[in-house]
């Protein structure tokens, strides 16, 4: 049986929804590699695959580009909240899975991949 890719979108935002609940922020000069996590802080630059995440402790580029090359619904100065992982290699990227924006509004970029000893918790806040 195929599986609709609105249904896949849906269980995708689903499983969103039951990430994360009660994590606070990381700093991001305290980001390390591999436990997904979450970030917080203003826009400073939009590019075409993503944007660079400003916080008081530094900033780093968030890669977060949308299947069929949608645009990504930011603005500079945005202040957003991301889950994602930081990647390995010598530049310093966080892979955004999701954007919650100050209004609410959550952007799914990607499905979350699983990580080991990642606790499945309630909504992303």
């Amino acid at each position: 049986m195929a599986i609709s890719v609105a249904s896949r979108r849906f269980a995708a935002a689903l499983s969103v929804l039951a990430l994360a609940g009660c994590a606070s922020p990381t700093p991001i000069k305290d980001l390390a590699l591999p436990p997904v996590t979450i970030i917080e802080g203003t826009i400073t630059k939009l590019d075409a695959g993503g944007f660079t995440l400003a916080d008081g402790s530094g900033s780093i580029r968030v890669r977060a580009q949308l299947p069929d090359a949608k645009p990504l619904d930011v603005s500079l100065q945005e202040k957003v909240r991301v889950y994602g992982n930081l990647e390995g290699g010598p530049d310093r990227v966080f892979d955004g899975y999701v954007i919650r924006k100050s209004s609410g509004e959550q952007i799914i970029v990607t499905n979350p991949a699983p990580h080991f000893g990642f606790i499945l918790q309630t909504s992303f806040k």
